[in-house]
C-alpha cells in the first residue's frame, strides 16, 4: 500500500497582525460592559415592569459583551473543512 501524504505547496508566512495594537482598548467591548453597567445601575434604582426592564438589558448587553469577547464559532471549524 502506497504511503500518501498532503506536502504544503509554499512555506508559511509570517503571522498576520490583528489590525489593533494591544495597547489599544477593544472598544466593541467596552460599549457593551459600559451599555450594561449603566442598566444595572438604573435597574437598582427602579422597581416595577421598568425595574425587570432594566435588568433584561442589562443580561442582553452581559451576553453581547461575551460574543465578542468569545471567538467566532462559523469563521473555522466543520464549515470551512474541505478534502
Amino acid at each position: 500500500m502506497p504511503f500518501v501524504a498532503y506536502v504544503h505547496s509554499r512555506e508559511p508566512g509570517p503571522p498576520e497582525e490583528s489590525g489593533r495594537p494591544t495597547w489599544e482598548p477593544n472598544w466593541k467591548l467596552w460599549r457593551w460592559v459600559l451599555a450594561g453597567a449603566a442598566f444595572a445601575f438604573t435597574s437598582a434604582y427602579s422597581s416595577g415592569a421598568f425595574g425587570l426592564l432594566m435588568v433584561l438589558l442589562a443580561l442582553v448587553c452581559a451576553c453581547r459583551a461575551a460574543t465578542v469577547l468569545l471567538p467566532s464559532l462559523d469563521a473555522d471549524g466543520m464549515s470551512e473543512y474541505r478534502q
